[in-house]
């Protein structure tokens, strides 16, 4: 049986929903969560089920656990992870209902596991605009350009790299990845014409 627990101790104030470990946390540890305020924080609590399978639960009747998680979720990952996570588990305003914890659990699974994907997808277009790599793309940006390859330095590729890297970050973060390789090329010649 899962008693009255103490709330989690990641908490956020009163204007800013949970953060996600806590409602991680809270799922670990109970089948049931919901929110509650104490006065300017927000907690999620757990709760369970007595041995007689009754359920347990401390609810109050204007909190939306769910639409908390939704956007707990939309701090972590990218809204088009949110949306489409939210989308396949039907994760609808719900007003004084508990959320399941296995909910949570998978929700959170799928996110990690939807970021990996989009990651993979980005990093084979990140090797074929690679300039430390001399890849195809590369040589044609700077045949464009003209520039000859071998008067951009070891270190000036490695930079370009890095600075093409943040960009593949920033669209993931902004709901823009997978990146087409079109893009990838335009923002490589940006680059290219950055060094010159």
């Amino acid at each position: 049986m899962i008693s009255n627990l103490p709330p989690s101790p990641a908490v956020a104030a009163a204007s800013d929903p949970p953060r996600l470990e806590a409602f991680q946390e809270a799922a670990q540890r109970g089948e049931w969560l919901h929110v509650s305020r104490d006065g300017a924080q927000w907690h999620v609590k757990a709760a369970g089920t007595t041995p007689s399978q009754r359920a347990v639960a401390w609810i109050e009747p204007d909190s939306d656990t769910t639409s908390a998680f939704v956007a707990a979720l939309g701090q972590s990952f990218s809204r088009g992870i949110q949306a489409a996570v939210a989308h396949e588990l039907d994760l609808q305003p719900a007003p004084g209902r508990p959320l399941s914890g296995r909910t949570v659990l998978q929700a959170i699974d799928m996110a990690q596991t939807s970021r990996t994907a989009l990651q993979g997808v980005d990093f084979l277009t990140r090797l074929q605009v690679s300039a430390a790599r001399g890849s195809e793309a590369f040589m044609s940006a700077c045949r464009e350009l003209g520039l000859e390859p071998q008067s951009v330095s070891t270190q000036q590729r490695q930079q370009i790299d890095e600075r093409m890297l943040v960009r593949f970050e920033s669209a993931q973060a902004g709901n823009s990845s997978p990146v087409a390789e079109a893009l990838a090329r335009e923002w490589l010649a940006q680059e290219l014409t950055n060094i010159r």
